[in-house]
């Protein structure tokens, strides 16, 4: 899959922004979960999980 930095998208139901690629993985920077205190975290998400869930993700 292709990312782009500064890119929003929805996965598994929470809305991301790329904020790192890297070659293993990317860097989303939370910015809504439904849950209060969540957004603005950093999560890295390995390439091998976002490939064999890739339905999850909604540009």
């Amino acid at each position: 899959m292709d990312f782009k930095i500064g890119e929003t998208l929805k996965f598994e139901e929470i809305w991301v922004k790329v904020v790192e690629i890297k070659e293993d993985a990317i860097v989303f920077e939370v910015l809504s979960t439904g849950h209060e205190g969540d957004e603005g975290e950093l999560m890295e998400v390995p390439m091998w999980y976002i490939q064999s869930n890739k339905d999850q993700v909604k540009r």
